[in-house]
């Protein structure tokens, strides 16, 4: 092979490989839906309208870590304004007596105290700092115990707040650390309760949401 054939065949692996470069990228920076986390027999659970629970076991923790996803008629901002709305929390969170701002480091931050009725026994307090922040796909609210009640040790966790057709997808995600293992054994009840919490959102937003469009 001549000098001048070489390099018409290097100029045609180099298009070649701009070519395959040029299809390649615009696919990387396309974001994938929340619900495309989901495997096949969630997605189908998630679009029947349904909270669809994942549980993460986290290594050396008494409880796992809760996702749980969930489609909501109702936008973005609807969803965010609702959790965000500390007032009016104890109206659709059946447990919850009060959410009081305590104080605001930020404008995108706040602490909040929250007091939670106990079946039978009796309610407790603690404090938390939500931290909200708007990104390229949607929203999230990160929180994190400032001080926490007699039986958590720390609890971390967050709402990812996405776009979904004419509404929304949320990720509600919390791990709650038990100061003892004598409570170990409500996992389960622990789970429940932060399933009902996501479908306490989910109802309210898609209310509000309702009478928003109302004419």
């Amino acid at each position: 092979m001549n000098i001048t054939c070489c390099r018409l065949v290097s100029k045609k692996m180099h298009y070649l490989a701009f070519c395959l470069v040029a299809m390649v990228l615009p696919c990387s920076f396309v974001h994938a839906s929340l619900a495309d986390e989901l495997d096949a027999e969630a997605r189908a659970k998630f679009d029947a309208g349904d909270n669809v629970v994942v549980t993460v076991e986290k290594e050396g923790a008494i409880w796992p870590e809760v996702c749980i996803y969930r489609k909501v008629n109702a936008r973005p901002e609807v969803v965010t304004d609702l959790f965000l709305d500390y007032e009016h929390a104890n109206t659709f969170i059946s447990n919850l007596e009060s959410a009081v701002v305590e104080n605001t480091p930020d404008p995108n931050t706040k602490d909040v105290r929250y007091k939670v009725r106990l079946p039978i026994i009796f309610s407790i307090s603690y404090l938390v700092r939500n931290s909200y922040e708007k990104t390229p796909e949607g929203y999230i609210v990160r929180w994190h115990l400032l001080e926490p009640p007699f039986a958590a040790k720390s609890a971390v966790g967050s709402l990812r707040v996405e776009p979904h057709g004419d509404g929304s997808v949320i990720c509600y995600k919390n791990h709650v650390e038990p100061s003892t293992r004598l409570i170990a054994g409500l996992r389960g009840h622990a789970v429940k309760e932060a399933s009902k919490t996501v479908s306490a959102i989910v109802t309210e937003a898609e209310r509000r949401q309702k009478r928003i469009a109302a004419p």
